[in-house]
């Protein structure tokens, strides 16, 4: 075992205890887990999927913001997470027609680089 998975079994030991002290008083919270990319979160009963919805693009769009503009997807990451932060954003309420104009928008930068990629993979 790695030292890196040896660790993350100790921190997950130990959140696991908190957990089970906090459910002891009373308190509803989860963890989730995914040890292939070192992730563990902690959940409250106010846990929505909307919630962790925008929370998980919180990390697309960093990526997106923050991946060198010469990178091949950059350009499709950032604007498909653009539309995906639009989409929950709104997701109670309708688009207005300023949101639907830049979703077609980057939809049609998303349809452009996919075409580019798509020439250059027969070149």
């Amino acid at each position: 075992m790695s030292s890196k998975n040896l660790e993350f079994d100790i921190i997950y030991e130990k959140l696991f205890s908190l957990v089970n002290e906090l459910k002891n008083d009373g308190i509803d919270v989860k963890i989730k887990m995914e040890k292939e990319s070192g992730f563990l979160g902690i959940y409250t009963s106010n846990f929505n999927m909307l919630g962790s919805a925008k929370n998980g693009l919180k990390d697309i769009l960093e990526l997106s913001y923050t991946t060198a503009e010469h990178h091949p997807y950059w350009n499709m990451l950032y604007n498909a997470s653009e539309i995906i932060n639009t989409i929950l954003g709104s997701w109670d309420v309708d688009f207005n027609d300023d949101q639907i104009k830049e979703m077609v928008w980057r939809n049609n930068e998303i349809r452009y680089n996919l075409t580019k990629l798509e020439s250059d993979n027969i070149k």
